[in-house]
């Protein structure tokens, strides 16, 4: 019997050994593939719902856009510089169609409260004093509507 007797024996037991390494080895990556195909699930999952979500505020972001030109269009002004005295004039729904005086610098509203004194910028933290007198006003609106 001699060596050929422990060769084949070492050969089976060698053979043995690599068989339970490769079936540890294949269980092993089973076991990682299971839980990537679980991670592949949860993701897809996941995304489907990150997909939902941003249709919904894509429909959100474009009424939201909707209404927004909406109140743009609806509070719409026309304005206008005179050019003699630098003061600026809106008219739209806040002004009721008619020109008015705002001050060039803040744009707020600007008015006088005696006919002898300049118009006056109505911001309190402002208060500009502007080239126009009220007995003025007449006939910029005229040039303006022109």
């Amino acid at each position: 019997m001699g060596m050929g007797f422990l060769d084949g024996i070492e050969k089976v037991i060698t053979e043995h050994g690599s068989a339970a390494i490769l079936n540890q080895q294949l269980a092993f990556a089973r076991d990682q593939y299971a839980a990537l195909e679980r991670q592949v699930t949860e993701l897809q999952s996941k995304a489907a719902k990150l997909e939902a979500h941003l249709e919904i505020e894509r429909t959100n972001y474009a009424e939201t856009k909707q209404e927004l030109q909406r109140l743009k269009d609806e509070h719409a002004e026309e304005i206008r510089i005179h050019r003699k005295s630098g003061v600026e004039f809106r008219r739209g729904k806040r002004t009721g169609g008619d020109w008015s005086p705002f001050c060039p610098s803040c744009h707020s509203p600007a008015a006088s409260f005696r006919d002898v004194d300049q118009l006056r910028c109505q911001s309190k933290t402002c208060g500009l004093n502007l080239l126009v007198f009220p007995q003025q006003l007449p006939g910029i609106y005229q040039e303006l509507s022109k």
